[in-house]
């Protein structure tokens, strides 16, 4: 073996030890582990929906009803997804596939990025295995693939990096720039909307930074690559409005974007739980929706200190245009991850812990960014509620500093601080591990508790009705796996445009509350207007369930027997009524038309 040949392999191993490193801390490993179960079941309930409607077919016909459903994102994951179940795979093993195969994309990308700013191979594989490894990648597994949308926002910036690095000469050139960047934004888009604005505003820094400091570059990114990002922006949003049916969603009140703004405490001081290594050392506090705003995800993905003060030192070692750029990305990033206003150990006052709200008056916080106009009038911008996540777009800054520093000549060994990084992000392995086990025996439990006597019970195609009706995440799955067609559908966006076209008497029925006229309007969607096959009264909750059957664990909803007991007034009532066919279940109560 020359050692050419011996230098590349060990690139190689270098590269696809680090890549596995990456996916034992991500659970996606087929047949094995997934990293979550309610999103995975969201997810690949369209999956196997677009499988059952040819390979063509980019809409959910089980569910959702009347109208076909599209997906409001994610759609890169689910259509492969769909792939690799019309192939044969179960719809859990199918899900970690496609978050391998993403993940895959991404380390290739971000390597790339390294490549371009000047890395060896053995750096920028650990570079990128450092980027997919941060707690703000994997663990926003619990919002499918937002997390994948983090995992490739490298992959996104490596268009408009090589358009300034490499800019185009010839007519050969511009057309696989042009098809690169275009589908580059389309694949944003499409994956998740948070990612695609930090895509759009990290690119729209970078040209207009070059445009206005590189004399050299000013005709061909004024000429070209400005119009480029503009169109490629322009033709993936209306790809996607016209996908889904609608230019936009209602916008949440400020007080949703302070409640999921980031505190400055979560960016310095992690939670317990999430990294292992300052478990060990004690330098962790534990936190509670009980006492914060927002959700989990704000406290668990934002500790970023070791990263931002690297970036900050590589920022003072480099100090040229393009690290100026960077650094403006981080910052503009952290300012808008802060929400509308300044939060430093914000807690919930102990009249409101009782009743948790993730919402947060302005009189609870600290003083205002003044970013909270553009939260509620710039387009793109006012539909990004939970206002921490932009600490993607500060992490991806940052990362991209240290990138620079890392390329300088110079002082060697650097590669020691990449590790070290890396070394702290790594979650507590073991208890991840076991988790991400135990959700894809969850899964294969749900199915034997649940679907397979569902199966018995009804037939396929028909309209099934599941009461009272929420967020159902859990029917996506069920309702594709049975080959029937639901009204419901998991998704708040996606029940917005399912309920806007429901029959009138559906619309009548309250979100996750029986009222008094619900035994009546079952009777009449059953018997008079016939709008409605089926209608099931689950004994378990359809968001929550679908997280961890069949009840959280965090007692975030009721379990089966509460259920029953709280049922149990409505199944006498329908006993009750002329003209229906009751059948009580273990695990639901199914609802027919009377012969």
């Amino acid at each position: 073996m020359s050692p050419e040949s011996g230098h590349r392999w060990r690139n190689l191993s270098v590269a696809f030890g680090l890549f596995a490193w990456v996916l034992l801390g991500h659970g996606a490993l087929p047949f094995a582990a997934m990293p979550t179960l309610g999103q995975a079941l969201w997810t690949t309930g369209f999956s196997t929906s677009f499988a059952r409607g040819g390979l063509f077919n980019l809409y959910a016909h089980n569910f959702g009803l009347p109208a076909p459903a599209p997906i409001a994102f994610g759609l890169p994951g689910a259509y492969p997804a769909g792939l690799f179940i019309a192939a044969g795979l179960h719809p859990g093993d199918a899900y970690a596939a496609v978050l391998w195969l993403w993940l895959a994309i991404a380390f290739w990308g971000a390597r790339r990025v390294g490549y371009h700013l000047g890395l060896s191979s053995p750096m920028a594989s650990l570079a990128a295995a450092v980027w997919l490894t941060l707690p703000l990648v994997w663990n926003h597994a619990h919002y499918s693939m937002l997390s994948m949308g983090f995992a490739l926002l490298p992959t996104y910036f490596l268009a408009p990096l090589v358009l300034v690095r490499r800019p185009p000469l010839t007519l050969r050139d511009r057309l696989r720039h042009a098809v690169a960047y275009a589908v580059t934004a389309t694949l944003a888009m499409f994956m998740d909307g948070y990612t695609f604005v930090f895509f759009a505003v990290a690119a729209s820094l970078l040209l207009i930074w070059t445009l206005a400091t590189e004399i050299t570059l000013r005709r061909a990114i004024l000429l070209f690559g400005l119009p480029l990002h503009a169109l490629s922006l322009a033709v993936a949003g209306k790809l996607y409005t016209s996908y889904v049916g609608r230019t936009g969603f209602a916008v949440e009140p400020l007080e949703a974007f302070r409640g999921w703004g980031l505190d400055l405490r979560f960016l310095a001081i992690p939670t317990t739980g999430t990294h292992w290594l300052f478990d060990v050392i004690g330098l962790s506090e534990s936190r509670s929706t009980v006492e914060q705003f927002g959700d989990a995800s704000v406290w668990q993905t934002t500790f970023l200190l070791p990263l931002v003060l690297l970036g900050l030192f590589a920022f003072w070692r480099t100090r040229n245009r393009l690290a100026l750029v960077f650094l403006v990305t981080a910052l503009f990033g952290g300012y808008m991850a802060l929400g509308p206003s300044v939060k430093l150990h914000h807690t919930r006052p102990l009249a409101m812990q009782s009743q948790p709200n993730p919402l947060m008056p302005a009189e609870l916080a600290g003083p205002r960014t003044g970013n909270g106009f553009l939260s509620k009038h710039l387009p793109g911008f006012k539909n990004m509620r939970a206002s921490y996540r932009w600490m993607g777009l500060s992490a991806l800054g940052f990362w991209l500093l240290v990138l620079l520093w890392l390329a300088q000549p110079g002082e060697r060994r650097r590669y020691v601080v990449l590790l070290l990084i890396l070394l702290a992000n790594t979650p507590q392995l073991q208890v991840k591990w076991q988790t991400d086990i135990d959700y894809r025996n969850n899964l294969r439990t749900l199915d034997t508790a649940l679907l397979d006597d569902l199966r018995s019970q009804l037939k396929q195609q028909e309209r099934v009705l599941f009461l009272p009706f929420g967020n159902d995440f859990i029917v996506n799955y069920l309702a594709s796996r049975l080959d029937v067609r639901a009204y419901n559908i998991g998704g708040d966006k996606n029940l917005a445009m399912a309920r806007a076209q429901w029959p009138t008497t559906l619309q009548q029925f309250e979100m996750r509350r029986i009222d008094p006229g619900f035994v009546p309007r079952i009777q009449k969607v059953l018997e008079q207007e016939r709008d409605v096959d089926v209608v099931i009264l689950p004994y378990f909750d359809m968001l929550w369930a679908a997280h961890h059957w069949p009840c959280g664990e965090q007692h975030l909803a009721k379990c089966p027997d509460e259920i029953a007991a709280d049922l149990a007034p409505t199944l006498r009532a329908l006993q009750a009524t002329p003209g229906l066919q009751i059948l009580p279940r273990e695990r639901y109560i199914l609802v027919r038309r009377g012969n």
